[in-house]
């Protein structure tokens, strides 16, 4: 069990563990979507977060054990400070150390960053509907259903619906 989880900006080497977390082609999709091909591939994340470091709205995440692993990952995106919102996306946990609440945990720390460091009042995410692990967590740390697309992605013979949901800061009520 992890007693301290930390989140610190990604660092180029950390996408070694993001690949070897994302290794079934199911997984990847309810990761990303198409926004990369399968098998996930270390010049793909390079050329990504290379992109992402010159998005001045969007930072990416990992989330460590105590001896400094890296145990999750996350990007917020998105960054509007006229509005006061931010989006949570690409949002892992290493499959071997899951049921640990590190997730959990780690979507919490995210949401303080945004809030207390960013000064946001409106965080996103989405998550799709076969992901019920996922859902439940961001339902912990405060997310709620604002909108849900029934067919919004096909994966080989699956349909899968799509949640959007909602953190307010200051405590206004998610639309469904």
């Amino acid at each position: 069990m992890i007693e301290k989880l930390r989140i610190r900006p990604y660092k180029k080497k950390d996408g070694q563990s993001v690949i070897q977390w994302l290794y079934e082609e199911r997984m990847l999709r309810m990761w990303c979507r198409e926004h990369f091909s399968y098998p996930l591939t270390v010049d793909q994340l390079d050329r990504y977060y290379e992109e992402m470091e010159q998005d001045p709205n969007t930072l990416g995440f990992s989330a460590l054990d105590e001896a400094g692993m890296v145990v999750g990952s996350f990007r917020m995106s998105r960054i509007n400070y006229e509005k006061d919102s931010v989006h949570l996306g690409f949002i892992v946990v290493d499959g071997t150390k899951r049921g640990q609440g590190i997730g959990e945990r780690m979507v919490s720390k995210a949401v303080s960053y945004a809030v207390e460091s960013l000064s946001m009042s409106r965080i996103t995410l989405n998550v799709f509907e076969p992901n019920l692990r996922a859902k439940r967590c961001y339902e912990k740390v405060g997310f709620e259903p604002e909108q849900y697309t029934k067919e919004d992605y096909q994966f080989k013979d699956e349909i899968w619906g799509n949640y959007q949901m909602v953190y307010h800061a200051h405590g206004e009520q998610a639309r469904v």
